[in-house]
């Protein structure tokens, strides 16, 4: 069994293991106990190690990738969202694996992960585009949660994934959008197709993500004048309902005349669209969800209380509602004089 040690006077990690005679040995990792990073490395190369020393028989007839990894996501996510996101982030594994010629969880080390993240930034798909860090680190958590699931299947000694502790890129702010800016999305989006204007003005009122724009006609009650949103991030369990603002009553209204079953139907990649809507436009800093941080906004300039505005967002942590905010020199004009100092 390897394990971690540290030694009088010196500043790295130690790991004890076995080689291949039982002999017992003793090395410096060259990784210092005092970073974080630095001990996240060294708990993989313990992981690592500790892999070499044992060879138990699987618990089950084959370790191939395909046959148990598509199960497990199933079970492992509740909602069909994040089975997506999470299916979608193995189809990228699985190239890499199949590239790599990695066919057995027993073959992956440390190293791994990081000559991933490598690959996955560099790789360029027919458009010429290629991800950013961060969505290769997310994709590497899912491999790491996937490599969990192999050592209790039998499949894998250890998992030397376990605390990468990678730095992510810092994620650029989404921005508010002014009162013109408004004004000329709208004037834009009268040559362009039904459904974005309906989801804008939607999303404009209630701050509702673009998928969440998509609402059953049930789901509006004209006699209380509310808005069920039955599905929002988070899955079913998360449905909440918010008064109907009296500028969507008009449009919903039209919505019902016209006997649709939904306020929107959906083109293929719905966010794409509106990303090359804004690009046509040019606006290329802004994006859908830059009209949540909006409402977000501006339910706090008009002194609406914390909790109300996060219940109207179906925000659940403070957290959270706080990165949607975005402080002005106008919005704290009002206290410029509030200390006072004897002359």
């Amino acid at each position: 069994m390897a394990y971690l040690y540290r030694k009088a006077r010196s500043p790295f990690w130690y790991v004890v293991f076995f080689d291949g005679n039982r002999k017992e040995l003793h090395r410096s990792t060259g990784l210092r106990a005092d970073s974080p990073n630095d001990t996240a490395k060294a708990k993989a190369l313990r992981a690592e190690l500790e892999a070499k020393e044992h060879h138990r028989v699987p618990v089950v007839n084959s370790e191939g990738w395909d046959t148990w990894i598509p199960k497990f996501l199933e079970r492992h996510c509740e909602s069909p969202r994040t089975l997506e996101r999470y299916t979608d982030a193995w189809k990228w594994l699985a190239l890499w694996l199949q590239i790599q010629r990695l066919h057995s969880p027993r073959a992956i080390t440390y190293r791994n992960a990081l000559e991933y993240i490598e690959w996955r930034t560099s790789y360029k798909k027919k458009s010429g585009k290629s991800v950013g860090r961060n969505t290769a680190i997310f994709e590497l958590k899912t491999f790491a949660m996937i490599m969990g699931e192999a050592v209790r299947l039998g499949h894998a000694d250890a998992n030397p994934l376990v605390s990468l502790k990678l730095r992510k890129d810092k994620t650029a702010k989404k921005p508010e959008l002014a009162d013109a800016e408004i004004s000329e999305i709208r004037e834009a989006l009268k040559t362009e197709p039904e459904w974005m204007q309906t989801a804008f003005d939607i999303s404009l009122h209630t701050g509702c993500r673009l998928r969440e724009t998509r609402l059953p006609l049930n789901c509006i009650d004209f006699v209380e004048n509310k808005i069920t949103f039955p599905s929002p991030k988070g899955g079913e369990d998360r449905a909440f309902s918010v008064p109907m603002p009296s500028a969507l009553r008009p449009l919903f209204q039209r919505i019902r005349k016209a006997k649709q079953k939904f306020t929107v139907e959906f083109p293929f990649q719905p966010s794409r669209r509106w990303q090359q809507f804004f690009i046509k436009v040019k606006k290329p800093h802004l994006c859908f969800h830059c009209l949540r941080v909006t409402y977000v906004n501006r339910l706090r300039r008009a002194g609406v209380p914390r909790e109300a505005a996060m219940r109207l967002v179906n925000h659940s942590s403070d957290l959270i509602h706080q990165i949607y905010q975005r402080e002005k020199v106008e919005d704290v004009v009002q206290w410029r004089d509030a200390v006072q100092f004897p002359a």
